[in-house]
């Protein structure tokens, strides 16, 4: 985290509490703003821990997207002309669909036995886990009954996460351990919830005590684990140096433990009003207004961009 002068090039934006309101929309407002924004030259990008797939359509079609941050800085795409047609082109369906192909710019995978060391760490635990691989979300039909039963209690709870719905963006397998026997060496992110917060807190110490890994949380009853090294922070700073843009131009706007590494990172780190308290924290500025109410708005306003 630092303040600077230095006009915004770059401004990567989280999802979920963050440009998302609790609809899993972007308001007309905040879409004028970032459109206009880009038109002026600046650069502005969706910053996600979500996989490829699961890159909402309603960002997608936004006319400011280009480029994508996902899977917590696992991989970083070049989405050309065709973002939406490169987001379906990961899904399940693909073929029912007019798709494009992406450049990964970024890939950052996990070393083989340390896939294998978390995958491990989870079995037997009574939750869900999602293995993200070249922009895919994977998970067998044991995981998907976990998922359909948060699906209906997020439903019933309005909360910042917004809900994806089962359109194709899912990969379902045979069976998930039979994939990772063979395909170990290509998991970019596992991304794991359980029933509760105090669940996932329970849970969280197995896999922080394993080395060579990063842990981040990006919803209370949530684990997300990446290779050493492998954070948003990393890859924004990665895909300024390949767009030619100092860290001095370059804008983070988040509201939890998983935007920490580019907010720490960034030329300038702006949290939302809905943040956690301990990002807040690290914060050059603080949205007044909530992802309900417009805050990525209001901080580009208040920054000038």
């Amino acid at each position: 985290m630092s303040t600077s002068s230095h006009p915004i090039l770059l401004a990567a934006l989280d999802l979920d509490g963050t440009l998302l309101d609790s609809n899993g929309e972007v308001s007309p407002c905040t879409q004028k703003v970032l459109s206009e924004a880009s038109d002026r030259g600046v650069v502005v990008i969706p910053a996600t821990g979500r996989p490829l797939a699961s890159l909402p359509p309603v960002v997608a079609k936004q006319p400011w997207v280009h480029y994508a941050l996902t899977s917590n800085g696992a991989a970083v795409w070049d989405l050309g002309g065709d973002p939406l047609g490169c987001v379906y082109s990961r899904y399940a369906n693909a073929a029912e669909h007019e798709t494009s192909q992406p450049e990964c710019i970024v890939r950052r995978c996990f070393p083989v036995e340390k896939a294998r060391e978390v995958y491990e760490a989870f079995q037997g635990l009574p939750g869900g886990l999602n293995l993200f691989s070249d922009g895919r979300a994977l998970r067998d039909m044991a995981q998907q009954r976990f998922f359909d039963e948060r699906f209906a209690r997020l439903a019933a709870v309005k909360g910042t996460e917004a809900i994806q719905p089962n359109d194709g963006r899912f990969t379902i397998l045979r069976d998930q351990s039979e994939w990772m026997s063979r395909h170990a060496h290509e998991v970019e992110k596992f991304c794991m919830f359980f029933h509760s917060a105090k669940e996932a807190q329970q849970y969280l110490p197995r896999f922080t005590a394993i080395e060579g890994v990063e842990v981040v949380q990006g919803a209370p009853d949530n684990i997300e684990v990446t290779a050493a090294g492998v954070n948003k922070g990393e890859s924004l700073l990665a895909l300024a140096d390949h767009l030619g843009i100092p860290r001095e131009a370059t804008l983070a706007v988040g509201d939890s433990e998983n935007d920490r590494a580019m907010l720490e990172k960034a030329g300038v780190a702006a949290v939302m009003a809905n943040g956690m308290e301990q990002i807040r924290k690290l914060a050059d500025i603080v949205s007044e207004n909530d992802n309900d109410h417009d805050g990525v708005a209001e901080i580009f306003a208040r920054l000038g961009i």
